[in-house]
């Protein structure tokens, strides 16, 4: 384990590490209703075509349920229609409404997982900055962390599947999100519990990142080959690893 200097960098999972919408859509659908098996999915679809389009709007698990009723009712309309329309949706949500969905849609990744491993994993795709990113991890273990909504079994299986060696006490998944209520405040409770000096927070959705800004001692980078807005989205991944690079060994960077 190597620590050279109070620097510590948390990395998103779904959109920085793992390509994951086939995977999400697939329990999403599950979880509603529409198909009884993830191998019935129709990737060729209009529907997941807009679903993979407005992934970008959507933090917690949750909000797939809204999402999907969202292009269920407007198949037809417009992207502005439709985000106006989801937008509205999650203005209006009421727990009430969802929770039913929440639940299914763990328990249906959660079997998936078990029954057919393989194919679960056949649906998730590591972004190229896994590639880059995997070295720097074991040569600064303790100084990686994981910030996700994701359930931790699955972030775990993945992790172990491709070789990336987070230590599980670095790793915050739905549960702690949950206590916490957003990944800013989780972020800030690290940051004074450890007492650290200087991070970087890497997340693809502005929401998560924004919520991040007035957090002292936190830098934050987005990576804009994950779930992004049309007209940001850049494979800003190799820039970002070498910026992380130069962070973790101490020297000064501009981000």
């Amino acid at each position: 384990m190597n620590i050279t200097t109070n620097r510590f960098i948390f990395l998103d999972f779904d959109g920085v590490l793992f390509d994951t919408v086939r995977e999400v859509y697939a329990i999403a659908m599950l979880a509603s209703g529409h198909i009884t098996r993830a191998s019935d999915v129709d990737y060729t679809s209009k529907h997941f075509e807009l679903f993979a389009k407005l992934r970008y709007l959507v933090g917690p698990a949750w909000n797939y349920y809204y999402l999907i009723r969202c292009i269920d009712n407007k198949k037809g309309g417009s992207m502005a229609g439709l985000k106006s329309e989801y937008k509205k949706f999650l203005d209006q949500s009421s727990r009430g409404d969802y929770t039913s969905f929440e639940e299914s849609f763990f328990q249906a990744r959660k079997q998936l997982r078990k029954l057919d491993s393989v194919y679960w994993m056949s649906l998730i795709f590591p972004y190229s900055f896994v590639k880059n990113i995997r070295g720097l991890i074991d040569e600064f273990r303790n100084q990686f962390f994981i910030i996700t909504t994701r359930d931790r079994d699955s972030v775990l299986d993945l992790l172990r599947f491709h070789d990336l060696n987070i230590l599980d006490s670095n790793i915050f998944t739905r549960k702690e999100h949950e206590i916490h209520g957003s990944k800013a405040n989780l972020i800030q409770n690290l940051i004074n519990k450890l007492q650290i000096d200087e991070s970087i927070f890497v997340d693809d959705l502005e929401g998560h990142l924004g919520a991040c800004e007035s957090i002292e001692k936190l830098s934050t980078i987005q990576a804009k080959w994950g779930y992004v807005a049309p007209q940001i989205k850049e494979d800003n991944s190799l820039l970002l690893f070498k910026k992380l690079k130069m962070f973790i060994h101490g020297q000064k960077i501009l981000l």
